[in-house]
């Protein structure tokens, strides 16, 4: 059970979803060029994540990757259901996603308000930031009331991205902080092995977006 547990409730930390700091990162783990970081930060019971690596792919592919909302369940760990709720612009939205928890905790659901923009030629931003009471309420499912991250994509070469993912959250409800941060860089290890197989996927590999 703990096991199974554990597996579970990693996935809070892969939420792909601000903007979070930290004076002191420590190599969690580390795996096909993917380095996971994670830092205690002062008056938060939950540890922060980075991750870090090198992507063979343009940034317009990876955004088409992360702006497809309704196809999440592919690479994000653990994602039940995900889907646009609206769309601001088409680099802008809000979305709504739930995650699968065993027995005896409820599921997760979050509400996150996505924003991308352009820092300089080579450098791309994107900010979530969760908005918890953007719509009701779902029964027996928890809402995550906090959460903040950042994506930073860097154009290296051609064909050629350095990511960096950062996340500060709180899973809410009951579930311990210390089991939580016990095995938090397993979820992201997950997720972003996944997310480097599927960017080259030919729907994303040809995409284009101007930012």
């Amino acid at each position: 059970m703990n096991r199974v547990l554990s597996a579970v409730l990693l996935f809070f930390a892969s939420l792909p979803f601000g903007n979070v700091f930290a004076t002191q990162w420590n190599l969690a783990k580390e795996k096909d060029g993917i380095k996971i970081f994670t830092a205690k930060l002062p008056d938060q019971a939950f540890k922060a994540v980075r991750v870090e690596c090198l992507i063979a792919a343009r940034p317009e592919q990876l955004l088409a990757l992360l702006l497809d909302i309704n196809n999440n369940h592919e690479w994000v760990y653990k994602t039940k259901s995900s889907r646009r709720l609206k769309t601001i612009s088409p680099t802008e939205l809000i979305y709504y996603a739930q995650m699968e928890s065993p027995w005896p905790f409820s599921n997760r659901d979050i509400i996150a308000h996505l924003k991308v923009s352009r820092q300089s030629d080579k450098v791309i931003i994107i900010d979530s930031k969760a908005k918890p009471d953007y719509i009701p309420q779902e029964e027996d499912v928890v809402r995550i009331q906090s959460s903040k991250a950042q994506w930073t994509l860097t154009s290296l070469q051609e064909n050629m991205i350095k990511v960096e993912y950062v996340i500060q959250f709180d899973p809410g409800g009951n579930i311990p902080p210390w089991l939580i941060n016990l095995f938090v860089s397993d979820g992201p290890m997950i997720s972003f092995l996944k997310m480097k197989e599927r960017v080259n996927l030919a729907e994303y590999k040809n995409a284009k977006l101007e930012i």
